[in-house]
């Protein structure tokens, strides 16, 4: 199989999708799902792709570049009943490890909370934990909607091809030295913007005087499996000169009243376990964790 040819691709992609399907949930990142789309991707992401004896998809691990790493994700069918195949997730991940470039400087598999029968197999293999990211649940009441509209910020909608450029300048500030996010550049939004899932609407900027103070960019998960759709505080921050102002606060509560006005009663968003200063805030608004990722290390 071709890794690079588009045809290669989309059936990997409808692997994907049938695990998700499957599992009930999401598999791939954002990022990693929008390299495997694009066949134009510069570094090419790492593809390997067990096959069986009739040449269908068994599983598949991919790795792409992302500030000075290369990020992996491991996709293989199974359930609690009957969990994945360790000795081909072995193989798939040594298989990664063995294209990679030492200049890449080193792996980070995201080993997600469904996925927890791998961190034995990562630990066999050398990694250990650097990083673990939480999700959070935000479930709305019938008085919420007025107490989250009496704490947000006037906000307009993101206009695609005006604000571009000032918006990066301000993402790239706030998450300066963070992992996935703090180096976007045009390609980057670009591939986001592009997405079947994007909204202007649900991408809120707050200005003031002196321009773009912060933003709250939110996304909607279609239903899957048993469970309805579901909102998402998909990116957050404000401009690291205006921090202090209680912008983080009002920008999340006007993200939730946005969703909640689309008919969501289920919000979500991720949150770095260290980060106890946007812990206490989302927590004061109403989240609670809902389970943890962890991303697993290892230097090339």
């Amino acid at each position: 199989m071709d890794h690079r040819h588009p045809d290669a691709r989309r059936r990997v992609i409808s692997f994907c999708d049938g695990v998700a399907e499957m599992h009930g949930h999401g598999i791939l990142s954002d990022h990693l799902r929008l390299e495997l789309e694009d066949p134009s991707t510069d570094p090419v992401p790492i593809l390997v792709v067990g096959l069986d004896e009739h040449d269908g998809i068994r599983g598949m691990a991919q790795a792409s570049v992302a500030n000075g790493a290369r990020v992996v994700e491991l996709v293989l069918p199974g359930t609690h009943e009957s969990p994945p195949d360790a000795s081909l997730a072995e193989s798939l991940i040594r298989a990664v490890i063995g294209a990679a470039d030492p200049s890449d400087g080193e792996l980070i598999w995201w080993i997600r909370s469904h996925d927890h029968w791998y961190a034995e197999v990562a630990q066999s293999l050398g990694f250990d934990e650097r990083r673990r990211l939480l999700q959070l649940r935000f479930t709305a009441g019938v008085d919420d909607r007025d107490r989250l509209a009496g704490l947000s910020v006037v906000t307009r909608a993101f206009r695609v091809g005006h604000d571009d450029r000032e918006w990066l300048a301000v993402n790239n500030a706030a998450f300066a030295g963070h992992g996935e996010q703090g180096s976007w550049d045009e390609s980057t939004l670009a591939r986001r913007l592009a997405s079947e899932w994007f909204d202007p609407e649900g991408f809120l900027l707050h200005e003031d005087d002196d321009g773009l103070a912060g933003f709250c960019w939110t996304k909607v998960h279609p239903p899957t499996g048993h469970d309805g759709a579901l909102g998402e505080i998909y990116v957050i921050a404000v401009e690291p000169g205006r921090a202090g102002r209680g912008l983080g606060t009002a920008l999340t509560a006007s993200g939730l009243v946005h969703l909640i006005d689309l008919g969501l009663r289920e919000v979500m968003l991720f949150v770095d376990e260290s980060n106890t200063a946007a812990r206490a805030m989302y927590r004061s608004l109403g989240f609670t964790e809902h389970h943890s990722d962890s991303a697993m290390g290892l230097a090339l």
